[in-house]
Protein backbone atom coordinates (compact mmCIF):
# COMPACT_ATOMS: atom_id res chain seq x y z
CA UNK A 1 0.00 0.00 0.00
CA UNK A 2 1.36 3.65 0.41
CA UNK A 3 2.97 2.73 3.73
CA UNK A 4 5.57 0.41 2.42
CA UNK A 5 6.98 0.76 -0.64
CA UNK A 6 7.33 -2.32 -3.33
CA UNK A 7 10.97 -4.40 -2.73
CA UNK A 8 11.79 -2.46 0.22
CA UNK A 9 13.82 -3.72 2.85
CA UNK A 10 12.00 -4.06 6.49
CA UNK A 11 13.71 -3.59 10.09
CA UNK A 12 11.64 -4.29 13.29
CA UNK A 13 12.73 -3.04 16.77
CA UNK A 14 11.10 -6.07 18.68
CA UNK A 15 10.50 -6.34 22.34
CA UNK A 16 9.45 -9.81 23.46
CA UNK A 17 6.84 -9.33 26.28
CA UNK A 18 5.79 -13.47 26.84
CA UNK A 19 5.33 -16.78 25.09
CA UNK A 20 3.38 -19.54 25.79
CA UNK A 21 2.37 -22.70 23.68
CA UNK A 22 -1.11 -23.97 24.52
CA UNK A 23 0.41 -27.43 26.15
CA UNK A 24 1.73 -25.43 28.67
CA UNK A 25 1.22 -26.11 32.38
CA UNK A 26 1.76 -24.16 35.28
CA UNK A 27 5.38 -23.59 36.72
CA UNK A 28 5.99 -23.74 40.46
CA UNK A 29 9.55 -22.42 41.88
CA UNK A 30 9.70 -22.85 45.40
CA UNK A 31 11.07 -19.49 46.95
CA UNK A 32 10.84 -20.55 50.64
CA UNK A 33 9.79 -23.77 52.27
CA UNK A 34 9.87 -24.06 56.22
CA UNK A 35 11.90 -26.81 57.99
CA UNK A 36 8.54 -27.75 59.62
CA UNK A 37 5.73 -28.95 57.10
CA UNK A 38 3.27 -30.89 59.28
CA UNK A 39 0.81 -30.71 56.73
CA UNK A 40 0.41 -29.70 53.05
CA UNK A 41 -2.59 -28.34 51.11
CA UNK A 42 -5.02 -29.92 49.46
CA UNK A 43 -8.52 -29.99 47.42
CA UNK A 44 -11.29 -29.05 49.93
CA UNK A 45 -8.86 -26.56 52.04
CA UNK A 46 -9.16 -23.40 52.90
CA UNK A 47 -6.34 -21.11 52.23
CA UNK A 48 -5.73 -17.06 53.44
CA UNK A 49 -2.52 -16.22 51.25
CA UNK A 50 -1.04 -12.81 50.50
CA UNK A 51 0.45 -12.66 46.66
CA UNK A 52 2.20 -9.82 44.35
CA UNK A 53 0.62 -10.39 40.58
CA UNK A 54 2.65 -9.09 37.51
CA UNK A 55 2.98 -9.67 33.63
CA UNK A 56 6.20 -11.58 32.72
CA UNK A 57 7.79 -8.11 32.14
CA UNK A 58 7.69 -7.40 35.83
CA UNK A 59 4.61 -4.72 35.42
CA UNK A 60 2.48 -5.17 38.25
CA UNK A 61 -1.02 -5.33 38.14
CA UNK A 62 -2.30 -6.67 41.74
CA UNK A 63 -1.10 -7.13 44.83
CA UNK A 64 -3.05 -8.28 48.31
CA UNK A 65 -0.33 -6.46 50.09
CA UNK A 66 -1.85 -3.06 49.02
CA UNK A 67 -5.01 -3.86 50.75
CA UNK A 68 -3.07 -5.15 53.38
CA UNK A 69 -5.70 -7.96 53.77
CA UNK A 70 -5.16 -11.96 52.66
CA UNK A 71 -6.86 -13.46 49.75
CA UNK A 72 -8.61 -15.82 50.84
CA UNK A 73 -10.35 -18.95 49.08
CA UNK A 74 -10.54 -22.68 48.81
CA UNK A 75 -8.37 -24.37 46.56
CA UNK A 76 -9.29 -27.37 44.10
CA UNK A 77 -12.84 -26.26 43.94
CA UNK A 78 -12.91 -23.22 40.74
CA UNK A 79 -12.80 -20.78 43.10
CA UNK A 80 -10.05 -18.90 41.55
CA UNK A 81 -8.57 -19.76 37.90
CA UNK A 82 -7.44 -22.74 37.15
CA UNK A 83 -3.71 -22.34 37.14
CA UNK A 84 -3.81 -20.78 40.73
CA UNK A 85 -6.58 -23.71 41.89
CA UNK A 86 -3.77 -26.46 40.80
CA UNK A 87 -0.70 -23.86 42.21
CA UNK A 88 -2.37 -23.50 45.86
CA UNK A 89 -2.17 -27.38 46.22
CA UNK A 90 0.68 -28.92 48.13
CA UNK A 91 1.85 -25.86 49.67
CA UNK A 92 2.48 -25.51 53.95
CA UNK A 93 1.67 -22.87 56.39
CA UNK A 94 4.37 -20.00 55.94
CA UNK A 95 5.28 -21.29 52.44
CA UNK A 96 6.37 -18.69 49.76
CA UNK A 97 6.18 -19.79 45.92
CA UNK A 98 6.44 -18.38 42.25
CA UNK A 99 3.32 -19.26 40.06
CA UNK A 100 4.12 -19.11 36.27
CA UNK A 101 0.47 -19.47 34.84
CA UNK A 102 -0.22 -19.45 31.38
CA UNK A 103 -3.05 -17.78 29.28
CA UNK A 104 -5.43 -20.64 28.84
CA UNK A 105 -4.90 -21.43 32.52
CA UNK A 106 -5.57 -17.86 33.49
CA UNK A 107 -7.57 -14.75 31.95
CA UNK A 108 -7.38 -16.34 28.36
CA UNK A 109 -6.99 -14.46 25.04
CA UNK A 110 -9.51 -11.69 26.81
CA UNK A 111 -7.89 -10.77 29.53
CA UNK A 112 -9.03 -8.81 32.43
CA UNK A 113 -8.87 -5.18 33.76
CA UNK A 114 -5.18 -4.34 33.67
CA UNK A 115 -4.46 -7.78 32.48
CA UNK A 116 -3.96 -7.93 28.50
CA UNK A 117 -5.38 -10.68 26.46
CA UNK A 118 -3.04 -13.90 26.22
CA UNK A 119 -1.03 -12.36 29.29
CA UNK A 120 1.00 -15.03 31.22
CA UNK A 121 0.68 -14.69 34.72
CA UNK A 122 3.58 -14.59 37.54
CA UNK A 123 1.92 -14.82 41.23
CA UNK A 124 4.44 -14.64 44.11
CA UNK A 125 2.57 -15.92 46.83
CA UNK A 126 3.13 -16.14 50.54
CA UNK A 127 0.85 -18.79 52.25
CA UNK A 128 -0.26 -17.33 55.71
CA UNK A 129 -2.49 -20.05 57.06
CA UNK A 130 -4.78 -22.89 55.95
CA UNK A 131 -7.38 -25.36 57.15
CA UNK A 132 -10.15 -27.94 56.30
CA UNK A 133 -13.61 -27.19 57.54
CA UNK A 134 -14.00 -30.45 58.46
CA UNK A 135 -10.49 -29.53 61.03
CA UNK A 136 -11.40 -29.86 64.56
CA UNK A 137 -9.24 -28.91 67.19
CA UNK A 138 -5.30 -30.02 67.31
CA UNK A 139 -4.00 -30.06 70.99
CA UNK A 140 -0.26 -31.06 71.87
CA UNK A 141 0.68 -31.45 75.38
CA UNK A 142 4.01 -29.62 75.76
CA UNK A 143 4.52 -30.45 79.74
CA UNK A 144 2.13 -33.01 82.36
CA UNK A 145 2.64 -32.88 85.99
CA UNK A 146 3.35 -36.51 87.32
CA UNK A 147 0.38 -35.99 89.40
CA UNK A 148 -2.03 -35.33 87.21
CA UNK A 149 -5.73 -37.07 88.33
CA UNK A 150 -8.29 -34.72 88.63
CA UNK A 151 -8.40 -33.64 85.05
CA UNK A 152 -10.64 -30.29 83.90
CA UNK A 153 -14.57 -31.15 83.17
CA UNK A 154 -17.62 -28.76 82.13
CA UNK A 155 -18.80 -27.07 84.33
CA UNK A 156 -15.67 -26.75 86.46
CA UNK A 157 -13.95 -22.98 87.15
CA UNK A 158 -10.46 -22.53 85.56
CA UNK A 159 -8.21 -19.95 85.93
CA UNK A 160 -4.82 -20.10 83.20
CA UNK A 161 -2.65 -17.91 81.27
CA UNK A 162 -2.15 -17.96 77.63
CA UNK A 163 -0.54 -16.45 74.73
CA UNK A 164 -2.48 -16.38 71.54
CA UNK A 165 -1.17 -15.72 68.01
CA UNK A 166 -1.44 -16.66 64.55
CA UNK A 167 0.22 -19.52 62.38
CA UNK A 168 2.59 -17.31 61.08
CA UNK A 169 3.79 -16.24 64.59
CA UNK A 170 1.74 -13.06 65.17
CA UNK A 171 1.10 -12.15 68.77
CA UNK A 172 -2.34 -11.49 69.19
CA UNK A 173 -3.10 -11.06 72.66
CA UNK A 174 -1.25 -12.52 76.16
CA UNK A 175 -2.34 -12.42 79.69
CA UNK A 176 1.02 -12.81 80.54
CA UNK A 177 1.19 -8.74 79.74
CA UNK A 178 -1.96 -7.99 81.72
CA UNK A 179 -0.68 -9.46 84.96
CA UNK A 180 -3.77 -11.56 85.15
CA UNK A 181 -5.05 -14.79 84.09
CA UNK A 182 -7.95 -15.47 82.25
CA UNK A 183 -10.86 -17.04 84.76
CA UNK A 184 -13.76 -19.49 83.01
CA UNK A 185 -16.42 -21.86 83.24
CA UNK A 186 -15.63 -24.69 81.23
CA UNK A 187 -18.06 -25.51 78.82
CA UNK A 188 -20.23 -22.69 79.57
CA UNK A 189 -20.12 -20.62 76.28
CA UNK A 190 -17.48 -17.80 77.83
CA UNK A 191 -14.88 -18.84 75.53
CA UNK A 192 -14.53 -19.70 71.51
CA UNK A 193 -15.90 -23.49 70.96
CA UNK A 194 -12.55 -24.05 70.38
CA UNK A 195 -10.94 -23.48 73.43
CA UNK A 196 -13.63 -25.12 75.49
CA UNK A 197 -12.63 -28.04 73.73
CA UNK A 198 -9.21 -26.99 74.39
CA UNK A 199 -9.23 -27.04 78.18
CA UNK A 200 -10.84 -30.29 78.44
CA UNK A 201 -9.07 -33.37 80.13
CA UNK A 202 -6.39 -30.57 81.61
CA UNK A 203 -4.91 -30.88 85.11
CA UNK A 204 -3.12 -28.09 87.04
CA UNK A 205 0.88 -27.10 86.05
CA UNK A 206 -0.46 -28.55 82.95
CA UNK A 207 0.81 -26.84 79.58
CA UNK A 208 -0.68 -27.43 76.16
CA UNK A 209 -0.58 -26.18 72.72
CA UNK A 210 -4.10 -25.45 71.05
CA UNK A 211 -4.64 -24.81 67.37
CA UNK A 212 -8.69 -23.84 66.73
CA UNK A 213 -9.72 -23.64 63.05
CA UNK A 214 -11.84 -20.45 62.19
CA UNK A 215 -15.15 -22.33 62.32
CA UNK A 216 -14.26 -23.01 65.93
CA UNK A 217 -12.73 -20.07 66.79
CA UNK A 218 -13.95 -16.57 65.09
CA UNK A 219 -15.06 -17.83 62.07
CA UNK A 220 -14.76 -16.11 58.50
CA UNK A 221 -15.76 -12.09 60.76
CA UNK A 222 -12.74 -12.80 62.94
CA UNK A 223 -12.82 -9.54 65.65
CA UNK A 224 -12.07 -6.34 64.36
CA UNK A 225 -8.64 -4.82 64.47
CA UNK A 226 -7.96 -7.63 66.85
CA UNK A 227 -8.55 -11.32 64.81
CA UNK A 228 -8.48 -11.44 61.05
CA UNK A 229 -11.45 -13.17 59.38
CA UNK A 230 -11.12 -17.40 59.00
CA UNK A 231 -7.74 -17.11 60.87
CA UNK A 232 -6.40 -20.40 62.18
CA UNK A 233 -5.64 -19.57 66.02
CA UNK A 234 -2.69 -20.82 68.07
CA UNK A 235 -3.29 -20.96 71.78
CA UNK A 236 -0.13 -22.11 74.46
CA UNK A 237 -2.43 -22.31 77.55
CA UNK A 238 -1.00 -23.12 81.38
CA UNK A 239 -3.70 -24.13 83.37
CA UNK A 240 -2.84 -22.36 87.13
CA UNK A 241 -6.08 -23.79 89.27
CA UNK A 242 -8.81 -25.18 88.96
CA UNK A 243 -12.24 -25.32 91.42
CA UNK A 244 -14.43 -28.35 90.79
CA UNK A 245 -17.65 -27.52 89.09
CA UNK A 246 -21.36 -29.23 90.48
CA UNK A 247 -23.05 -31.99 88.25
CA UNK A 248 -24.17 -30.75 84.62
CA UNK A 249 -27.78 -28.93 85.33
CA UNK A 250 -27.30 -27.81 88.89
CA UNK A 251 -26.45 -24.50 90.27
CA UNK A 252 -26.56 -25.60 94.04
CA UNK A 253 -26.29 -28.44 95.78
CA UNK A 254 -25.85 -29.85 99.21
CA UNK A 255 -22.72 -31.10 101.07
CA UNK A 256 -24.72 -33.58 103.14
CA UNK A 257 -28.37 -34.49 104.51
CA UNK A 258 -31.07 -32.01 103.37
CA UNK A 259 -33.56 -31.54 106.13
CA UNK A 260 -36.91 -32.80 105.80
CA UNK A 261 -38.05 -29.06 106.97
CA UNK A 262 -35.93 -27.51 104.17
CA UNK A 263 -39.10 -25.06 103.64
CA UNK A 264 -40.12 -24.28 107.14
CA UNK A 265 -36.58 -23.16 107.15
CA UNK A 266 -35.68 -20.84 104.62
CA UNK A 267 -39.38 -19.28 105.77
CA UNK A 268 -38.01 -17.49 108.79
CA UNK A 269 -41.10 -15.69 109.03
CA UNK A 270 -43.67 -18.56 109.34
CA UNK A 271 -45.93 -16.76 106.90
CA UNK A 272 -46.15 -19.52 104.68
CA UNK A 273 -44.65 -17.76 101.53
CA UNK A 274 -40.75 -17.57 100.85
CA UNK A 275 -39.27 -14.11 99.40
CA UNK A 276 -35.80 -13.68 97.05
CA UNK A 277 -34.65 -11.80 100.47
CA UNK A 278 -35.48 -14.97 102.34
CA UNK A 279 -34.18 -17.29 99.67
CA UNK A 280 -30.66 -15.63 99.49
CA UNK A 281 -29.80 -14.67 102.94
CA UNK A 282 -31.00 -18.86 103.74
CA UNK A 283 -28.68 -19.94 100.33
CA UNK A 284 -25.88 -17.53 101.50
CA UNK A 285 -25.95 -18.99 105.31
CA UNK A 286 -25.59 -22.62 103.70
CA UNK A 287 -22.53 -21.69 101.92
CA UNK A 288 -21.05 -19.99 104.33
CA UNK A 289 -21.49 -22.64 106.53
CA UNK A 290 -20.17 -25.37 104.20
CA UNK A 291 -23.13 -26.96 104.33
CA UNK A 292 -23.93 -25.94 100.95
CA UNK A 293 -21.87 -25.45 97.69
CA UNK A 294 -22.73 -22.89 94.50
CA UNK A 295 -21.33 -23.81 90.75
CA UNK A 296 -18.43 -21.91 90.97
CA UNK A 297 -17.54 -19.02 88.67
CA UNK A 298 -20.77 -17.36 88.18
CA UNK A 299 -22.01 -14.44 89.89
CA UNK A 300 -24.11 -15.06 93.28
CA UNK A 301 -26.87 -12.92 93.05
CA UNK A 302 -27.62 -14.32 89.40
CA UNK A 303 -27.80 -17.87 90.77
CA UNK A 304 -29.53 -17.34 93.08
CA UNK A 305 -32.23 -15.03 91.76
CA UNK A 306 -32.42 -18.13 88.91
CA UNK A 307 -33.30 -20.60 91.73
CA UNK A 308 -35.63 -18.73 92.87
CA UNK A 309 -37.55 -17.85 89.50
CA UNK A 310 -37.32 -21.62 88.84
CA UNK A 311 -39.28 -22.41 92.22
CA UNK A 312 -41.29 -19.47 91.30
CA UNK A 313 -44.37 -21.61 89.58
CA UNK A 314 -46.44 -18.99 89.05
CA UNK A 315 -44.16 -15.80 88.98
CA UNK A 316 -45.95 -13.85 92.01
CA UNK A 317 -42.49 -13.10 93.17
CA UNK A 318 -43.56 -15.42 96.11
CA UNK A 319 -42.75 -19.47 96.46
CA UNK A 320 -45.24 -21.48 98.80
CA UNK A 321 -44.65 -24.65 100.15
CA UNK A 322 -47.09 -26.38 96.88
CA UNK A 323 -44.28 -24.82 94.56
CA UNK A 324 -41.21 -25.77 96.60
CA UNK A 325 -39.66 -28.50 94.82
CA UNK A 326 -36.05 -30.05 95.05
CA UNK A 327 -34.34 -31.70 92.30
CA UNK A 328 -35.01 -35.16 92.40
CA UNK A 329 -38.57 -34.58 93.24
CA UNK A 330 -38.98 -32.78 90.13
CA UNK A 331 -39.95 -34.47 86.44
CA UNK A 332 -36.55 -33.88 83.83
CA UNK A 333 -36.38 -31.07 82.87
CA UNK A 334 -34.44 -28.76 81.33
CA UNK A 335 -34.03 -25.98 83.70
CA UNK A 336 -31.75 -26.02 86.60
CA UNK A 337 -33.62 -26.38 89.92
CA UNK A 338 -32.61 -25.85 93.97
Amino acid sequence: GKDIPGQASLVFDVVLLDLHNPKDGITIENQHVPESCERRSQTGDFLRYHYNGTLLDGTLFDSSYSRNRTYDTYVGKGYVIAGMDEGLLGVCTGEKRRIIIPPHLGYGEEGRGKIPGSAVLVFDIHVVDFHNPSDSVSITVNYKPSNCTVLSKKGDYLKYHYNASLLDGTLLDSTHSLGKTYNIVLGSGQVVVGMDMGLQDMCVGERRTVVIPPHLGYGEDGVEGEVPGSAVLVFDIELLELVSGLPEGYMFVWNGEVSPNLFEEIDQNHDGEVLLEEFSEYIQAQVDSGKGKLAPGFDFEKIVKNMFTNQDRDGNGKVTAEEFKLKDQEAKEEHDEL
